[in-house]
């Protein structure tokens, strides 16, 4: 390398916001596979009444949609600690 090279800070900060838009794709993921649980767990419980399902047939569904709303809130704290991480990124490439 010759001594006229500069290395701009990005340069060195780069791989670690690869690893954050891995992170912002995995949580996203996450809220997209269990917004599907969730409107699939509601679709069981709204067509219960057609198919004459008894109220004991809908625990299934109904914890089903609790550990989807769960998940989407977990994936959205991951998302949200990624974005703080994208942030004081951006903060220190700024200084």
């Amino acid at each position: 390398m010759s001594s006229g090279a500069k290395v701009l800070p990005f340069a060195a900060v780069w791989p670690g916001m690869d690893k954050i838009t891995g992170i912002n794709t995995t949580a996203l993921d996450g809220i997209q596979t269990n917004l599907r649980k969730l409107h699939e767990a509601a679709h069981k419980i709204a067509s219960a009444p057609a198919t004459g399902a008894e109220p004991a047939e809908l625990i299934e569904p109904l914890v089903e949609m609790i550990e989807a709303q769960r998940a989407i809130e977990a994936s959205a704290v991951v998302l949200r600690r990624a974005n703080d991480a994208f942030d004081s990124v951006l903060d220190a490439l700024r200084s």
